[in-house]
């Protein structure tokens, strides 16, 4: 048995639990499982979510944002929303991009309850962002990982209610393969990089809620990920913007015996 010493206090996290392999996806197919995945679709910020932007090949799934000759840049969102949920457990991995600004790539965790209760002391029970790995341009293939929790706006933006956890990692890591991951219980949250605790949490609520995992590119003209160039990214088979992943894993928390 082990405890995790928190980075951020005193803090400890439980012993060491069971888990349950829940999740093994390597994108051996020739397409996306549909029974996992989704592949959503629609305007999103200054972009089209598109299957035009999602690959399969030699077991590896590549997201493409780039721009059609009509000005129309195409962006990834691969999801398993109303598929495949996770609650409190783990989940890692194998990454690797190459982003431009303008555009921002995540491997992140998401509630559909997220911010049902209006309140961020609700987080636990109506779920939280988990961005385990997120990056633009800007970063020069450096990342960071974030928490969320509370709700975004809309009739409850005059609460400020909404919180944020962050921390940035400015290692240029991007263009080789590496494993992000995060686990998170009641007392907190462990985010790890290639199988080593890169930054602990415990001010974010433990979400209980079940959490849908999400592979995306997400494009603006000009927003906190920079700047867009104004020929865009080029043509699919030119653009050097990518996120690649090789496989990703989940496994699921097993209750202790009473």
């Amino acid at each position: 048995m082990r405890t995790l010493l928190c980075l951020l206090g005193a803090a400890t996290f439980a012993a060491e639990p069971a888990f349950k392999l829940v999740l093994d996806e390597n994108f051996d197919g020739p397409a996306l499982d549909e029974k996992i995945w989704n592949i959503e679709t629609g305007k999103r910020r200054d972009s089209l979510n598109s299957p035009k932007a999602v690959d399969l090949k030699d077991g590896v799934m590549k997201i493409t944002t780039w721009t059609d000759t009509d000005g129309t840049t195409y962006c990834g969102f691969v999801t398993t929303r109303r598929k495949f949920h996770l609650t409190q457990g783990k989940t890692e991995a194998r990454c690797r991009f190459s982003v431009q600004p303008g555009t921002q790539i995540a491997f992140w965790a998401q509630s559909p309850t997220y911010g049902k209760s209006g309140k961020a002391a609700g987080a636990a029970e109506d779920g939280v962002e988990i961005d385990i790995l997120e990056t633009t341009g800007l970063k020069k293939g450096g990342y960071q990982s974030v928490l969320h929790w509370g709700p975004y706006g809309g009739i409850y933006k005059n609460l400020k209610e909404k919180r944020d956890s962050s921390v940035q990692h400015p290692e240029p890591v991007g263009a080789e393969w590496h494993v992000y991951g995060v686990e998170w219980d009641d007392t907190g949250y462990r985010f790890t990089f290639d199988g080593k605790v890169a930054w602990t949490d415990v001010k974010c609520p433990g979400s209980k809620a079940p959490e849908f995992l999400l592979f995306t590119s997400e494009s603006n003209i000009k927003s906190w990920n920079g700047e867009r160039p104004k020929e865009g990214y080029g043509l699919k088979d030119a653009s050097k913007n990518t996120f690649e992943v090789d496989w990703v894993k989940a496994w699921e928390r097993v209750p202790e015996a009473k």
